[in-house]
């Protein structure tokens, strides 16, 4: 089975793709479901609770597609002054434990307003977490996250009972693929060092998904609706969709 996840920031985030694209991140996820649903794909989304508040018609409308599901990425991915403050303070954008669980508390109530669902699973923003995060989560009502990247991993870990995590076992996209800023001539050569062409980057997650597949894994995509629309349009996206098509996919609250 194949998980495909993205994660999906606010138009006031201003990431690294953001000059290079003339939509928003929630815009581009639409598209991405789209591409998705036309293979019978079931994605896995992330959203940042300022994403819902900033456009709660098209995140509804998202909430509600049969092959769509909906979970946690932070309030507004480290964007606010306070997070800034912390970050220099106490090394860590989360601060303080009270901080961090009002942060989750926020998301998950953002969401469900504009959803009317209350969600389950969770991505931390940059998979920045602490010594406290699994336990705040589980008492917010969260099953199920995905921080962890290892391709050693090809099945969830139960951390306790009722709540586990699925790791990212196939190579992610943003820290690997030339898009954006990332691009020959655009940044320092080191900043390239292990970044490749759209193409050869979805190359090696089907080359991960077949060996984890055949090893009777789980193999679970981190692919960004914007980082595929700025890389190539979404040209190879659509072809990983096709890919995975035969070997069946599931939501991250699925991987069992």
């Amino acid at each position: 089975m194949v998980c495909l996840t993205g994660d999906v920031h606010q138009r006031s985030y201003r990431g690294t793709d953001t000059p290079f694209s003339s939509q928003t991140e929630v815009a581009l996820a639409a598209k991405y479901c789209d591409i998705a649903g036309k293979y019978g794909v079931k994605v896995s989304l992330f959203f940042t609770g300022k994403a819902c508040e900033e456009e709660p018609d098209t995140v509804k409308i998202l909430s509600g597609l049969r092959h769509c599901e909906i979970g946690g990425h932070t309030f507004a991915a480290f964007r606010d002054p306070l997070s800034r403050l912390f970050k220099k303070v106490y090394g860590t954008p989360w601060g303080t434990t009270a901080h961090q669980l009002r942060d989750i508390q926020r998301t998950i109530g953002s969401i469900q307003q504009v959803t009317g669902h209350r969600i389950q699973t969770w991505r931390n923003h940059s998979y920045i977490r602490t010594a406290d995060t699994d336990r705040l989560l589980e008492s917010c009502g969260i099953h199920v996250v995905s921080d962890e990247v290892s391709d050693l991993k090809i099945s969830p870990e139960w951390v306790r009972p009722g709540y586990r995590s699925v790791p990212m076992n196939v190579l992610p996209d943003h820290e690997h693929v030339l898009h954006g800023k990332y691009q020959h001539g655009k940044t320092k050569p080191e900043r390239l060092a292990h970044r490749m062409p759209i193409t050869e980057w979805a190359d090696r997650v089907k080359a991960s998904i077949r060996r984890i597949c055949e090893q009777g894994g789980t193999a679970t995509v981190l692919a960004h609706p914007m980082c595929m629309d700025v890389a190539d349009g979404m040209v190879v996206f659509e072809d990983l969709c096709q890919y995975f098509q035969p070997y069946g996919t599931v939501w991250l609250s699925e991987v069992q």
